[in-house]
């Protein structure tokens, strides 16, 4: 059984048959000769743990980890911007500035998945991987509207389509750092909404190069999958995905409930499904019709054909919460400037090597290194 893990743990790169030029050099040609974790013959693949061989294990252990064992990895220092409807993101920055002063190295900039926030174990030891020798990358986690102890200060949260607080956060941190080159990240419902930005900004994108993490490209079939009838979805992903969700509307109730929209307490009250907490929060918050036409306007997957930045994406085909089925297979074989990177096994945001080391952050960082070493 071991052995048949091993010969199938080999990453698969998918991509156009002839990727975009980066300063004379191909970007599959970078990947191959500077990310070994993505190309090498012997490095190039993820085998999972032997205390977590199944998916369901790789996706729980976070859970597991974030509940019982979380721990401070890497210190931020915690700015607050105001945009321009009076909203508020905390941006957390890494290394404080007390420990590295203002220039113009590279800075990666880091979007947390569903209800998350800097805090969460699988952002810090990215950015631990990017802060730490060779790279000494400066970092910088957005925290979006009400996550991560950010308070909320407008009536609405945030969503995976709001790309407007992104790209402002974005600019803040340009006109700070006019000289540093910037690379986003995002996990899951965070890639989702790094990609879509970037679809949007076309030619126009401030980002050099883009990386996701377990992007579930289409939200309405990655809803639909965690409503699937099984015993892993009843009692373990669905609710645990929406209990982050409650809490967070919870949390900012009184200041939801004070913007001018009306919402139904007690159809509230009986919230069972994501799809349920779309239809009766997060589409009327922000204006659509209802669950289907938020997830329709939102989902990545359709603005990705627009994508002019290097963007490198990072997929398991075992991810219980984004399905194999919705991948864009299509879009990385015909645009040049997406490489998808597909792993037999990870899970959701799992990728756990042993119970200490976890295989994307250096995926991640050898490819944010090459980027910026052809991008000068």
């Amino acid at each position: 059984m071991r052995k048949h893990t091993i010969d199938k743990s080999r990453v698969e790169l998918l991509h156009a048959p002839q990727t975009a030029d980066i300063d004379g050099v191909s970007l599959l040609d970078i990947i191959t000769a500077e990310c070994p974790t993505l190309a090498d013959a012997k490095q190039g693949r993820f085998v999972p743990s032997l205390l977590l061989p199944t998916a369901d294990l790789q996706t729980c252990f976070n859970a597991i980890r974030e509940r019982f064992g979380r721990r401070r990895i890497v210190e931020y220092e915690r700015e607050l911007i105001t945009t321009p409807d009076g909203g508020t993101i905390g941006l957390d920055w890494s290394p404080p500035f007390a420990q590295m002063a203002a220039d113009d190295r590279p800075i990666v900039v880091l979007s947390h998945g569903l209800s998350g926030g800097s805090q969460e174990t699988y952002v810090q030891l990215t950015v631990q991987r990017l802060t730490s020798e060779p790279h000494c990358f400066r970092t910088v986690v957005v925290n979006y509207r009400g996550c991560a102890g950010v308070k909320l200060t407008t009536h609405v949260l945030y969503n995976g389509g709001f790309t407007s607080d992104y790209g402002f956060a974005l600019d803040h941190i340009r006109a700070r750092f006019p000289g540093s080159p910037l690379i986003g990240v995002g996990y899951s419902l965070g890639a989702n909404l790094v990609t879509k930005y970037v679809g949007e900004q076309g030619d126009e994108c401030p980002l050099r190069a883009a990386v996701s993490v377990c992007n579930p490209y289409d939200l309405s079939a990655s809803s639909d999958a965690i409503d699937v009838p099984s015993f892993r979805n009843k009692h373990v992903y669905a609710p645990a995905m929406l209990l982050g969700l409650m809490h967070l509307y919870r949390r900012h109730r009184r200041a939801i409930e004070a913007g001018p929209i009306q919402f139904d307490a007690e159809a509230i009250a009986g919230i069972k499904r994501i799809r349920e907490f779309d239809d009766l929060i997060t589409s009327r918050a922000f204006g659509y019709q209802d669950s289907s036409d938020y997830y329709n306007k939102c989902s990545c997957a359709q603005f990705m054909p627009r994508i002019r930045i290097p963007f490198l994406a990072i997929s398991s085909l075992d991810d219980p919460v984004c399905p194999e089925n919705i991948i864009p297979r299509d879009t990385f074989r015909t645009n040049p400037h997406l490489v998808l990177a597909l792993t037999q096994y990870g899970g959701h945001l799992g990728y756990h090597e042993s119970l200490s080391e976890t295989w994307y952050p250096r995926a991640i960082a050898e490819f944010c290194a090459a980027i910026f070493n052809h991008q000068q």
